[in-house]
């Protein structure tokens, strides 16, 4: 285990983030697409995909502080999940649903600096 911190470690924290990211994300997929078909196999890469997520998220912190960390973590999972969402599965947000996304983006960027 040490090995692949050490690894991980190497990288900067953006590209943990990026890469933490996109876990979590492919995680989110592959739950939504669970809920749809109830194959087994669609939940094992969803957890798959959200233990990645911890293996590149958590050598990050070694770097930079937790809230630092897990704000930007958050908009960058925030975008991917609406991606997924709207792009892939073709979800609809409310006029409140997409307002409430732009603020809670917004304040997490804000909470950023």
């Amino acid at each position: 285990m040490n090995f692949l911190v050490t690894a991980l470690q190497k990288l900067p924290v953006v590209v943990l983030l990026v890469l933490s990211a996109l876990s979590v994300t492919t995680g989110d997929f592959f739950a939504k697409y669970w809920s749809l078909h109830t194959k087994n196999v669609f939940y094992v890469f969803a957890i798959a995909g959200y233990i990645g997520s911890a293996i590149f998220y958590i050598p990050s912190l070694l770097k930079k502080g937790l809230v630092v960390t897990s704000i930007l973590w958050s908009v960058l999972s925030i975008i991917g999940f609406l991606a997924v969402g709207l792009l892939i599965f073709k979800e609809t947000l409310s006029l409140r649903e997409t307002m409430g996304v732009i603020f809670g983006i917004i304040s997490l960027i804000i909470l950023s600096f």
